[in-house]
């Protein structure tokens, strides 16, 4: 069994000598965040389970061509968004269903009411559908740096996109979300 200590580069190394055991590490420390965007960016929990098996799967038969040039985590987070990208286009934007983005941890009742359940259940539901209809290169950006609290370079790395085209697209993605949930937040709201 290899140790959870180690780096993931050592298990990359490890892996391609033929310890097996070290895939399953890397597995460990990556599947929630892998299993994470992928959800975000399909919306639907099963598919996304099978996208991050095919990820992995992916991942290990391809690991004796990782060459070390990025970090594993950027390679798997390349090889997430292809698979997702791909699925998403097969799934077409009809059959796409929308998932709630997980809460903030609660500061305040750890036992709200139903109106409060309601409608912080639609407050997730209406900014999932906003997230669902940006450009699919705007919503990895946004998904990779502002949900997945990726830093700008790796973000960059793993798009294979200058680091001022991720700050560019990803202001334009803010946009497009706030114009895409302005009604919804500040319909109530008058000018005064």
């Amino acid at each position: 069994m290899v140790s959870d200590g180690i780096s993931d580069a050592e298990c990359v190394r490890r892996l391609q000598r033929g310890e097996t055991d070290a895939f399953e590490t890397l597995v460990r420390r990556h599947e929630k965040t892998i299993f994470n965007l992928v959800y975000r960016m399909l919306g639907d929990y099963d598919e996304a389970a099978e996208v991050s098996q095919e990820v992995f799967l992916s991942a290990f038969r391809a690991v004796g061509q990782f060459r070390g040039d990025a970090n594993f985590s950027t390679w798997l987070y390349r090889i997430a968004l292809n698979h997702t990208s791909t699925r998403r286009k097969s799934l077409g934007a009809r059959q796409q269903r929308t998932m709630p983005i997980e809460s903030a941890d609660q500061l305040s009742d750890p036992q709200p009411g139903p109106a409060e359940t309601l409608e912080k259940k639609q407050i997730r539901e209406r900014v999932q559908n906003a997230l669902s209809q940006l450009d699919p290169e705007d919503a990895k950006v946004l998904l990779l740096r502002d949900l997945q609290d990726i830093p700008y370079d790796e973000v960059a790395r793993v798009l294979e996109i200058p680091v001022g085209t991720v700050k560019s697209r990803l202001h334009r993605a803010r946009q497009a979300l706030k114009a895409r949930l302005a009604p919804y937040f500040y319909a109530g709201r008058k000018a005064i």
